[in-house]
């Protein structure tokens, strides 16, 4: 027997075998897209979904099955056709997805038909992945529409909130008001925490740095609360914003998808 040198020599890996979808990284990713395998099963899943959107019904439903079963894959594909921009080559990858299903029996001719309306006389959906649920559910949702709007470059809808107009007062304390400002980082370093943590937790719309600031505000402002008139409630704040997505940018609306919403 001869002398082994490297391992890739004994070991390989399966042709076969199929890299996990990741929704958050994998977004209207073409290739990921195009290596949706179609099975009746998954078919009939899409094209309730599809039906769904063509009809506006059933607003809201929950996929349930084992690992590697092929949700996160499904919901790629989904999010694909409502979502993607109307390119030519976002459109071709469409054309050869439409192909793949048409094979799958009769569901995918009705699935195909389905994709090809909305494709063509819809507008774009805006995807918003709640991907952290395990501290505050308002915090997922704020993080979810904030981080959906700045990949899609629509930051002139990012809206105001308790947590960006506080940062927004930080940063006015420390170019403005130098004295105001070394007795801010003095408060938040008792807190246990430095200035840089603070705007991260609040850019991250967390409640405890929300809480901490609320509490060392009036003790440099007088007694005055920091109550800014702004809506901080996540089903306002969508509502808002989606309403601007129809009217001002010609979207259809918003698409909410938990990822992993058993954890």
């Amino acid at each position: 027997m001869s002398k082994i040198h490297c391992l890739n020599e004994i070991v390989g890996f399966d042709e076969s075998f199929k890299s996990s979808i990741n929704l958050y990284l994998n977004l209207n990713n073409r290739d990921k897209v195009l290596r949706y395998i179609p099975t009746k099963s998954s078919v009939s899943f899409l094209n309730e979904y599809l039906n769904a959107v063509r009809n506006n019904k059933e607003q809201a439903s929950l996929i349930i099955g084992p690992y590697g079963k092929g949700k996160s894959h499904l919901l790629l594909v989904l999010l694909a056709i409502v979502s993607m921009e109307r390119s030519s080559a976002n459109t071709e990858v469409v054309e050869r997805l439409i192909e793949k299903i048409k094979s799958v029996d009769e569901i995918g001719e009705d699935a195909a038909e389905s994709i090809t309306a909305i494709w063509e006389n819809k507008g774009r959906f805006l995807p918003v992945l709640i991907t952290n649920t395990q501290d505050d559910l308002n915090q997922a949702f704020l993080y979810g529409l904030n981080d959906a709007l700045k990949r899609e470059g629509i930051l002139g809808l990012i809206p105001d909130t308790y947590y960006s107009l506080a940062i927004e007062k930080i940063l006015s304390w420390e170019q403005d008001y130098p004295d105001t400002y070394a007795l801010f980082e003095n408060a938040v370093g008792e807190q246990g925490l430095s200035i840089g943590e603070l705007k991260a937790g609040l850019a991250s719309f967390s409640k405890r740095e929300l809480t901490i600031f609320t509490s060392i505000y009036p003790q440099l402002t007088s007694g005055s609360e920091f109550n800014p008139m702004v809506a901080s409630d996540p089903l306002s704040l969508y509502k808002s914003v989606s309403e601007k997505l129809v009217d001002e940018y010609g979207y259809s609306g918003i698409y909410i998808v938990f990822d992993e919403f058993s954890k």
